[in-house]
């Protein structure tokens, strides 16, 4: 497992150290670094991103704003060279809080919390966990309870809290996370290929380049996920001529 990351720092040397960070720790992958919360902001639209190396004091956003901001944040950790905001930072539910200068032991050591932190979230709790149902699951919308059958989705949509659930015949709403439909769906037939999409993969007919296309929809790949798109839905699939 490697945690996507994104470093936001306005500090030019702060940025470029974290990321170096990033890069020497083999567990996590470097999907961009960012100068300022707003130009993260428009990243997590395209990224699938797991991890957020977060500075505090920033011009237009701080840090902790930003984090109130996301409806569904991904993890994070700060990196600050003040240690007043530590108290509000862990209130937020950081995984870390990193006093400037960083060193890269102390680096690694919250990465490893990150890492541990994802691997007890990938662990089902049986107490509270429903058996599974391979064919179909319920999702409530509008007051009723209806019945989706797993083989007639051809992907699903994020739009703030909420998921459209689009099917052969028709489209679903529901108030429901991306992060836990990912968690619940078959690994072996759904796979999340941007921030705001998760495919059925039998359902994929084309993919080039930073797009695939169900139907006539043109779904974005985000560039942090090409790579897995590609082995997953092309590799081992794909018929060449003999030469």
């Amino acid at each position: 497992m490697r945690l996507n990351c994104l470093v936001i720092d306005d500090e030019p040397v702060a940025r470029k150290g974290i990321a170096s960070y990033v890069e020497q720790t083999p567990f996590l992958k470097l999907v961009g670094t960012c100068k300022s919360a707003l130009e993260a902001n428009d990243r997590l639209a395209e990224e699938n991103v797991d991890l957020l190396f977060l500075d505090i004091q920033m011009p237009d956003l701080t840090g902790i704003d930003f984090i109130k901001s996301l409806n569904d944040p991904p993890a994070f950790i700060f990196t600050t060279a003040y240690r007043d905001y530590a108290i509000e930072g862990f209130e937020l539910d950081a995984v870390d809080y990193l006093i400037k200068p960083i060193s890269f032991q102390r680096f690694l050591k919250a990465a490893n919390k990150a890492r541990q932190f994802f691997e007890m979230r990938r662990q089902p709790d049986p107490k509270t966990t429903p058996p599974a149902t391979p064919g179909h699951f319920f999702i409530k919308s509008d007051g009723q309870y209806i019945k989706i059958n797993l083989d007639e989705v051809l992907y699903f949509e994020s739009e703030r809290d909420y998921i459209f659930i689009h099917t052969e015949e028709k489209r679903y709403l529901t108030l429901l996370s991306l992060k836990q439909l990912e968690k619940e769906l078959p690994a072996d037939r759904f796979l999340r290929v941007h921030r705001s999409f998760i495919v059925a993969m039998n359902r994929v007919e084309l993919l080039e380049g930073h797009s695939l296309k169900i139907g006539k929809r043109q779904i974005p790949v985000s560039r942090s996920m090409q790579e897995t798109v590609y082995k997953k839905l092309v590799e081992g699939k794909l018929w060449k001529r003999d030469m």
